[in-house]
């Protein structure tokens, strides 16, 4: 009975200790911004900014904003909802956009939520006043069930815009055939 005290303090004391770096994060500090780089064995690995500085091998998990001026951009419209669809089924739709800045507007990417939705973009620059378009390619299959089941996924475009991403939504309702 004399080894609980010590142990459960020690405990108490883990627990504080787990509790104030979790405050200190979400004060403000922080932290270092992770990357990733791919081991020799093909794994990812996380890594500290100072071990990229080391090893200039890595990649950011964040895809930077084009550097230069900064523009604006205005979808026709940022959400899709391709209605009910079967399960298996692989859908399009094409974005429209204007740049509605006084800089070039330059996409540097477009990543889904999942990869299941695949964006497809210009890669030249879309001039001021003028327009561009992204294409996502949303396949449903194993998204459904019986009797429908709405998917709701997201692209997010990173450009050289003020705010720096923006998030297209792509949803359908997806029909699995009964069993």
């Amino acid at each position: 009975m004399s080894y609980l005290k010590p142990f459960i303090f020690l405990l108490g004391l883990l627990f504080l200790v787990s509790c104030q770096n979790e405050q200190e994060s979400s004060a403000g500090e922080t932290a270092p911004e992770l990357t990733t780089t791919d081991a020799a064995d093909d794994q990812m690995q996380t890594r500290t900014d100072a071990d990229v500085a080391a090893n200039h091998t890595a990649t950011s998990t964040r895809p930077e904003a084009p550097r230069g001026g900064t523009t604006t951009i205005a979808f026709d419209s940022d959400i899709v909802d391709f209605g009910t669809i079967q399960d298996g089924e692989k859908v399009t739709h094409e974005f429209t956009f204007t740049n509605t800045g006084d800089e070039p507007l330059v996409i540097s990417n477009a990543r889904g939520s999942c990869g299941c939705t695949v964006p497809e973009w210009e890669r030249n620059p879309v001039m001021p006043g003028e327009t561009g378009s992204l294409t996502v390619e949303y396949d449903s299959t194993n998204k459904g069930g019986v009797g429908g089941k709405v998917d709701t996924k997201f692209v997010t475009i990173t450009a050289n815009t003020t705010p720096a991403t923006h998030r297209l939504t792509v949803r359908a309702n997806v029909v699995k055939p009964d069993a």
